[in-house]
């Protein structure tokens, strides 16, 4: 968005294929009184997720907000299958899945890495036990909170992953 980085924080996580994985530790705070991940804080894992694969695709949350604008989650669907626990070591694993005018569509999955059974045609390493699968809309707005088109640093951006989903590089 701006010519120079607001911040030089390194990024969290790493891309792989056209997912963006970040790992992640329970701590005792994410957990209820059995030691089970509270519902809610996969939404936190989620969100810090799709903030950290941002800014590997070179474009930080500040930078948008300071450009007056910023990403609001319009719909989410959550299905939680396991439970996490107290100490697990976890990834999310984050990619676009649709790419409109003013909104993006994702899908995130919590899981604990190690081996499965199947491996996914595109080459992403989905191994391990799913968690938690969240999908959503991310709608695009100003500072007014109204909704406005992507900016074309953040649909530059977005054509770089790879298989990058619809119009990413033109406005729709």
């Amino acid at each position: 968005m701006s010519e120079a980085p607001a911040c030089e924080a390194p990024t969290s996580g790493r891309l792989d294929g056209a997912w963006h994985v970040l790992p992640v530790r329970v701590y005792f705070e994410d957990t209820d009184a059995g030691g089970i991940v509270y519902h809610a804080n996969y939404l936190r894992f989620a969100e810090r997720a799709r903030t950290e694969m941002m800014r590997a695709l070179g474009v930080p949350h500040v930078d948008m907000v300071r450009d007056g604008v910023a990403f609001a989650v319009r719909r989410c669907e959550i299905d939680f299958r396991k439970p996490a626990r107290l100490e697990d070591a976890l990834e999310v694993r984050t990619r676009i899945t649709d790419i409109g005018g003013a909104t993006l569509d994702a899908e995130q999955i919590v899981r604990r890495p190690g081996p499965d059974r199947n491996s996914p045609p595109d080459g992403a390493d989905l191994s391990g036990e799913e968690l938690v699968r969240l999908s959503l809309r991310l709608a695009c707005i100003n500072q007014n909170g109204r909704p406005v088109r992507l900016p074309m640093p953040v649909r530059a951006a977005l054509a770089r992953l790879p298989g990058a989903p619809g119009p990413a590089a033109t406005a729709t």
